[in-house]
């Protein structure tokens, strides 16, 4: 029995450390400065050699412990222990650490369970359990994103109580990015913006009070991007300025939100009533964000918009994007449909080059494309 475990073990014990020596080595050795993690072949090759070393040294104790006990195993032995048993001390540290991490995960979600159900009790309970590393992933602002999107109203109204508030200096996860069912994009809103998305009227009286200049601006731009003018008209009345930016600032006009989502209620109210004048530097931002809306949604009111900002002197002629023309950035990108809009438009085909003319007509009598929304599964409708 003993021969047969030795010539078992040491011949495995060899090969798995060949291997070890030859893969880590080549691993380690691979250029580690670029890619998306860099630094990624020496990590995995010190894991090799310190996996394939201790396997190694625990095969060849095997055999010393059977009575096989040369001279040269004893001193492979010596040579092998520290460095097998660093392994095995950071092998069983990263188990340890793993286990507080999955353990600190699912109290985490034991409080977002809590705060979806708006269970208030529960989710005191769950706070009270959470250690320090669950402490550690999140807090009570992002737990007011949370309650936000759950509609958990007794939740919402218990954490600004404790101090929660809707700042740009939180941390919000990008996992809460929206969508509108057009397929437009909407990237880590903050809590007052949800509120308006979701049209929660109680949500947003709540939150108000406790959100600053920055939120106050996204939720309202969001509110006119999404066409609905009496969200617009709500947050307005209760303190939101309608001109983005601060004091002694200008920033970007309500108009080029509601260009970005070719918004015509709330388009045609700011164009008609001018709560706030529009320059034409920004009426032609207005522009440039209707070309980016109609780069990534197909929707025939784009038509409508475009046609209201050119009757109030948009100039669609201008040059965009390095190009001579909007015109001219759509043939260049082959989008017969925004070509379209523009011909429809009224811009002056007569300026494009020979080359470009010629690629016009071949561009026009190209079959339609479907244009693909890449979800709309829990998305926002526009307008309603």
């Amino acid at each position: 029995m003993k021969t047969l475990m030795q010539s078992i073990c040491l011949p495995a014990s060899a090969v798995i450390l060949a291997v070890s020596l030859i893969v880590g080595g080549l691993l380690a050795a691979s250029p580690g400065n670029g890619g998306f993690f860099p630094g990624l072949g020496a990590a995995l090759g010190m894991q090799a050699l310190g996996a394939g070393n201790c396997l190694s040294f625990f095969l060849n104790a095997v055999c010393w412990g059977s009575g096989f006990r040369p001279r040269w195993l004893r001193l492979l032995l010596l040579i092998q222990a520290v460095p097998a048993l660093f392994y095995a001390g950071w092998a069983v540290s990263a188990l340890w650490t793993g286990g507080l991490e999955q353990s600190a995960y699912a109290q985490r979600r034991a409080i977002e369970d809590a705060i979806g159900k708006d269970d208030l009790p529960a989710l005191l309970r769950a706070r009270e359990a959470c250690s320090k590393r669950c402490q550690a992933l999140s807090n009570q602002h992002d737990d007011l994103l949370v309650a936000t999107w759950a509609s958990s109203h007794h939740v919402a109204t218990y954490l600004v109580g404790r101090g929660a508030r809707v700042s740009v200096g939180n941390w919000y996860p990008s996992q809460t990015d929206l969508r509108t069912c057009e397929g437009s994009y909407i990237p880590n809103p903050m809590p007052l913006s949800v509120a308006v998305a979701k049209r929660d009227m109680d949500m947003m009286r709540l939150l108000l009070p406790v959100s600053d200049a920055y939120a106050r601006s996204e939720a309202l731009q969001l509110a006119a991007r999404l066409d609905r003018l009496d969200l617009v008209t709500f947050l307005s009345s209760n303190g939101i300025p309608l001109q983005r930016g601060g004091p002694g600032q200008r920033g970007d006009h309500l108009l080029v939100a509601a260009a970005s989502g070719a918004a015509m209620h709330v388009g045609k109210w700011l164009l008609t009533a001018q709560p706030v004048a529009i320059e034409h530097a920004e009426m032609q931002k207005a522009t440039e964000a209707l070309y980016a809306f109609m780069d990534n949604v197909q929707v025939a009111r784009s038509l409508d918009f475009a046609r209201m900002l050119k009757a109030n002197g948009a100039d669609f002629n201008a040059a965009f994007r390095g190009e001579p023309s909007f015109l001219d950035e759509a043939i260049r990108t082959k989008r017969k449909d925004i070509a379209q809009v523009l011909l429809a438009v009224g811009v002056d085909s007569s300026r494009l080059s020979p080359a470009r003319v010629a690629a016009l007509s071949e561009l026009l009598h190209e079959p339609d494309k479907p244009f693909y929304n890449a979800r709309t599964e829990g998305c926002f409708e526009t307008g309603v």
